[in-house]
Formats: C-alpha cells, sequence, structure tokens
C-alpha cells in the first residue's frame, strides 16, 4: 500500500487518522515462514535479504513459530544519529557477499516495521488500528528493527516529535483504513519537509 503527496487532514478531519514519522528508506515486505528464516522482498518484487545479514536476526526477536508478513521500510543510520539516504543508497549498491558483510558492519541498516499484512490468516481487511495492535503486541524490538511511535488523533504531539528527531516528514493514516496492496490511496498521505514549514 503506497501513500499519496498532500498537506495534512485539518483540524476537523485529525480525529480519522494516526501520524507516523515517515522514514526516506527503502521499502520491504518481510516474509516469517515460521522456521526462523526472514525474506525480504523489495517494491519491485526482489529478494533483497542476502543484501541485508544484520537483519536475518529478526526471527530471534519475534514469538517462536510465527508465521506472518509484516511491511516496513529498511533505513541506513547516520553517523551521528537520524537516517541517512545515501549511506542507503550505497548499501543498496554493495552486492558481493564480502563487501555486504563489510558494509553490515561500515554502514549499518535499521528494518522499521510499521505495519501487518498477514499474522496466520490474513489481516488485509482489518482497521489501520487493529493491525497496529496487533503489531504492538509482537513486541518487535531488537538492535536493527523497530516499530515507530504513532499518534492516534493527536496531529500537534506527532510534528512535535518529528520535527524534534529531526525526521522530514510524517504519514497521516486513516485510522478505519484497511491495508490495500500494490495501490496508492489518499487513506495513507505523506506530508514532506515539515522543517521548511516551520521557518
Amino acid at each position: 500500500m503506497l501513500a499519496v503527496a498532500g498537506p495534512l487532514p485539518g483540524a476537523e478531519a485529525e480525529a480519522g487518522y494516526g501520524f507516523e514519522p515517515l522514514f526516506n528508506g527503502a521499502r520491504v515486505l518481510v516474509y516469517l515462514p515460521g522456521d526462523g528464516r526472514v525474506r525480504l522482498v523489495s517494491g519491485i518484487g526482489q529478494d533483497v535479504t542476502a543484501g541485508y545479514p544484520e537483519l536475518e536476526g529478526l526471527a530471534g526477536v519475534l514469538p517462536p513459530g510465527l508465521v506472518g508478513v509484516l511491511d516496513g521500510e529498511v533505513v541506513a543510520l547516520g553517523k551521528h544519529g537520524g537516517v541517512s539516504v545515501e549511506r542507503l543508497q550505497r548499501r543498496m549498491s554493495v552486492r558481493h557477499p564480502a563487501a555486504v558483510a563489510e558494509a553490515a558492519v561500515a554502514m549499518p541498516v535499521q528494518l522499521v516495521v510499521y505495519d501487518i499484512l498477514y499474522l496466520g490468516e490474513p489481516v488485509l481487511h482489518a482497521p489501520y488500528t487493529a493491525r497496529r495492535a496487533l503489531l504492538d503486541d509482537l513486541g518487535v524490538s531488537g538492535p536493527h528493527v523497530v516499530v515507530p511511535p504513532y499518534w492516534p488523533a493527536m496531529a500537534s504531539e506527532a510534528l512535535h516529535y518529528i520535527r524534534q528527531e529531526g525526521y522530514d516528514g510524517v504519514v497521516a493514516k486513516r485510522l478505519t483504513s484497511t491495508y490495500l496492496p500494490g495501490r496508492r490511496s489518499r487513506d495513507w498521505i505523506k506530508v514532506k519537509n515539515l522543517h521548511a514549514d516551520a521557518t
């Protein structure tokens, strides 16, 4: 599911949305077959698992035997914190296994997980709030994986955090929205360049 670019929902509509930081990362679907393996598939359908060996431990921070499909982004960490688009692009260009292993140490990445498509059964038709609750209940947390914060119906609190932490923007997700695979929908609205708006 893809977001459309646009302005933040107005005050009269704010209560109908949850707000998350916008990550300038590489979109991936995370396949968990339940046998301890993790498979990462890019937005264009390519298996990119081998490119990010530091993410192979994801299954170890999830309940044993979990069968699921998660949605998120791979982001590269900057030298002084935050995320770096430049470092991510450099990681994505590395192919040789030895070079990938070196890059995993020199330019580590993090997996940001923000949605669930399948958890033992499809959950695509559940509202965003229910999918987010399932994700939070999984307790996904590790040195290279994180579930981002979100603020239901609280745009001002989200914007304060996002600007304070240096994120480039925010994604407003309609609380009642179902997951629409491969579709761009106004149920998800991304707003970029918030720092420019704040000056």
